[in-house]
């Protein structure tokens, strides 16, 4: 019975376009993957991936079961522990709607190890949803009942954990070290490997887009 079952999940999760066979049983790995890396040119660490690979100059990080996608390279991690890189290896990072995934201890330790990956200098661009936009698209109501819907649409169904402000990330950033923290708009850099990276602008009202120097 156990065995027809995961055979049936297997099938399910191949026709989304996931590959079962090559998801780690263990939650991080010790392996160090930067060597692979440098051989690789790979100097861009982009975070968070989900089923969205990026082109073979970034590194897609991610825990979740990867897309069928032999063209992009692939690193599996647990996001919330130490990564798998040398300290002061990627120019740039990238993570879209990954923050919102974490718990606020969580996010510090994501925090803390994507600056010890970074160069100096390095810069790390995040586009997730923020405080203030949860709070104007779900919390319509001051009362239980608007609390309550407000949990079920913001956290609940996305599984989303914790919510940064513009002024509670500029905090945790400066603290962890980084020299600099830029609020940009959708879309926009003023570094071209970060420019045209998000993908959602339906989520334009409700998204923080923020650049942290190392």
């Amino acid at each position: 019975m156990l065995a027809a079952t995961k055979r049936i999940a297997k099938e399910l999760c191949n026709r989304l376009g996931y590959d079962v066979s090559r998801i780690p049983r263990v939650q991080n790995t010790k392996k160090d993957y930067s060597k692979e890396l440098r051989q690789l040119g790979v100097e861009k660490a982009h975070y968070g991936s989900g089923v969205r690979l990026l082109s073979t100059d970034w590194v897609n990080i991610d825990l979740a079961p990867r897309p069928l996608d032999s063209n992009k390279v692939y690193v599996p991690a647990n996001l919330a522990s130490k990564q798998p890189f040398e300290s002061n290896f990627f120019k740039f990072a990238f993570a879209e709607d990954f923050l919102e995934h974490l718990d606020q201890s969580e996010s510090l330790i994501f925090l803390s190890e994507v600056f010890r990956c970074l160069q100096p200098g390095g810069v790390l661009r995040l586009s997730f949803p923020g405080l203030r936009g949860i709070l104007r698209r779900h919390y319509l109501s001051s009362d239980y009942e608007g609390a309550s819907v407000g949990q079920t649409q913001a956290y609940t169904i996305w599984g989303h954990k914790h919510y940064f402000s513009e002024e509670s990330l500029e905090t945790v950033a400066t603290h962890i070290g980084f020299s600099k923290t830029d609020f940009v708009e959708y879309g926009k850099s003023a570094h071209e490997d970060l420019s045209n990276l998000d993908s959602r602008p339906d989520q334009r009202d409700l998204n923080i887009y923020a650049e942290l120097t190392k």
